[in-house]
């Protein structure tokens, strides 16, 4: 649908049509003392004059000439296929498709994402996706406390979640925040000896990020062994889904629900989104899946179709009944993850993943020669914690003022992270940018 401006003659009519004067008695039933007195909206512009204004916003920021920021969002080459696709009008739409005999393209690539996400984390069930990775973290949270119904044991949060993650669970279940703990961490991971002991004990929810906000990958192994004699529910969360090109995904380890963040696929960082949310579990839990959900059915002449289905809304059902108030997804975002990794496969997904480990172990082992700083030895992905010997924000900075990114300074979410820099490497980096990082470390000790 277009947007067509109403001239005043056109808004003459409409008011006389409904029996108002102006448009001011429309909202006459609003308090005064609650209305502005004045909006300071700058002048109208015409459309070459609102071009010039967006080019001159569009300057006052340089981009960096080099990026290692990752932290929860990351920076990837996006095939030239996936805008082209994203804008074709068979899928791409901003309306709900609720008249399915008219949405069969919209519908389709939903259950296509949903079919790719399940076979990325090696579960049964997807939804239609979800905002982005923090908010179907805490859906899953939500969806977990659901499914223990009356019970008041603890939820269990890793203390190496990326703290907006963190904050996400903790304002959805502000309700329940007596029961949430968090799990002490061994330098970069969970303490596994107290988890396990904790887990012994009884909880009711398990929640989990890997890699996490260190680049680190947790043993899910163990976890899942421990999880599978216990009655926790294990919530699981990924903020780079590429990293399932080489590592199995958590439902292969017994995770009840499995989220990440879907923008690494098809969207660009811009600052900080565009994203989708991906949100994933088992079949059993059908009825307590949050958002939408697209089923394959046939037509009346017998051809495959789809529409939605099993709408657990409170658009549709009591609101009391309802599993969420998610009443969409981020269809256009999740259009073009699903389009990149249809483009990508599963062979080159794995190459992609593989790529990425490659360079940042290169660059791991090119700072351990040639400078005195720490990094663990923890497995990562593609980033990791380089422990700084002065604040890692005084390196970030001068690595601002000659015009590139180093990396995030782990300090601005913990003062006793202030000596952690977290160094994102990608595809797009080359051998010599990773030689600059290390020289530049060098140089800055």
């Amino acid at each position: 649908m277009k947007y067509i401006p109403q001239a005043r003659e056109d808004q003459k009519q409409l008011l006389d049509a409904i029996g108002f004067k102006n448009t001011e008695e429309l909202f006459t039933h609003i308090p005064a003392q609650l209305r502005a007195k004045k909006l300071n909206y700058p002048p109208a512009q015409s459309e070459m004059e609102l071009r010039e204004t967006f080019k001159q916003i569009s300057q006052l920021s340089t981009l960096p000439k080099l990026n290692f920021a990752g932290c929860g969002i990351y920076a990837h080459d996006i095939p030239s296929i996936v805008p082209f696709l994203q804008g074709r009008s068979e899928f791409a739409t901003s309306y709900t498709p609720y008249q399915p005999e008219i949405s069969q393209g919209t519908l389709q690539a939903i259950f296509e994402f949903q079919t790719l996400a399940c076979q990325l984390t090696e579960t049964e069930l997807s939804n239609a996706s979800m905002y982005d990775g923090a908010t179907a973290l805490a859906e899953g949270v939500l969806m977990g406390i659901r499914l223990k119904k009356k019970s008041s044991g603890k939820i269990l949060l890793s203390g190496a979640l990326h703290p907006f993650y963190e904050q996400t669970i903790r304002t959805y279940c502000e309700e329940f925040k007596d029961r949430i703990e968090k799990i002490d961490i061994e330098k970069d991971h969970i303490d596994l000896v107290k988890l396990e002991k904790i887990l012994q004990s009884g909880a009711d929810i398990l929640v989990t990020q890997s890699p996490n906000i260190f680049g680190v990958i947790e043993d899910y192994s163990q976890i899942g062994e421990w999880i599978q004699k216990s009655e926790t529910l294990w919530v699981t969360s990924t903020m780079e889904p590429i990293s399932f090109g080489i590592l199995r995904g958590p439902g292969a380890f017994g995770a009840h629900i499995v989220t990440a963040e879907g923008q690494s696929f098809g969207n660009a960082a811009y600052l900080g989104g565009s994203s989708f949310g991906i949100f994933t579990t088992r079949n059993e839990y059908l009825r307590q899946l949050p958002g939408r959900l697209v089923g394959e059915t046939v037509d009346t002449k017998g051809r495959r179709s789809y529409t939605l289905t099993f709408a657990t809304r409170e658009q549709f059902i009591r609101r009391e009944k309802a599993t969420s108030n998610i009443c969409t997804n981020n269809n256009l975002n999740m259009l073009a993850g699903l389009i990149h990794m249809a483009t990508l496969g599963k062979q080159g997904l794995k190459e992609l993943a593989s790529q990425n480990l490659s360079l940042c172990e290169y660059l791991k082992n090119k700072i351990r020669t040639e400078t005195k700083l720490s990094i663990s030895n923890s497995p990562t992905f593609n980033e990791f914690v380089v422990e700084t010997t002065k604040p890692a924000s005084a390196i970030v900075e001068q690595a601002a003022n000659e015009g590139w990114v180093c990396g995030v300074d782990l300090g601005r979410f913990n003062p006793a992270w202030k000596n952690k820099l977290l160094i994102h490497v990608s595809e797009l980096h080359k051998p010599q940018d990773l030689d600059k990082v290390a020289s530049f470390l060098k140089q800055n000790l």
